[in-house]
């Protein structure tokens, strides 16, 4: 007998569906070489209940001056296994829990892959120096992520 492998060290089972590029930005204007540069970086997170998919989007941006003059949007879905899908729906059946280390870990997957879409972006220009650095994404997820059904709507 032979088991699925779980594929995130969370012991819940996801796969990836899609990464997006959703935005990328040059405004050359805004920068200024001598100028200190600020790097923000911003999640946001949705579901799509009937495929039981959990999306992670991120904004990354390098500005100067309160200026963006370099940003890029990302996103990635991931399939969630069917089993840990339903153990995440609250009794109500109206509300959905994801715990944070397994939203942590899905969100540095997202933003590791648009650090390699910004580095492709950027290649053989003036802005390849500008990299998305490490970051301790468990910082950012600091609680679980919930989502509210509305009346009508469908969580399994």
């Amino acid at each position: 007998m032979t088991k699925k492998a779980k594929t995130s060290g969370s012991g819940i089972g996801f796969s990836l569906q899609t990464i997006s590029l959703d935005q990328f930005a040059v405004f050359e204007e805004d920068y200024k070489a001598e100028e200190k540069t600020r790097f923000d970086v911003a999640l946001t997170f949705g579901i799509n209940a009937e495929h039981k998919m959990f999306r992670v989007s991120s904004r990354i941006a390098f500005s100067q001056q309160k200026r963006p003059f370099l940003l890029i949007e990302g996103s990635s879905e991931f399939v969630i296994e069917h089993e840990a899908w339903e153990s995440f729906i609250l009794d109500d059946s109206a509300s959905i829990v994801f715990p944070h280390g397994f939203v942590a870990h899905l969100a540095a997957l997202t933003i590791g892959s648009i650090r390699g879409m910004l580095y492709v972006k950027t290649q053989n220009t003036q802005f390849n120096q500008f990299l998305i650095p490490t970051i301790n994404v468990a910082e950012m997820v600091e609680t679980d992520v919930r989502f509210d059904m509305k009346k009508g709507d469908v969580l399994s």
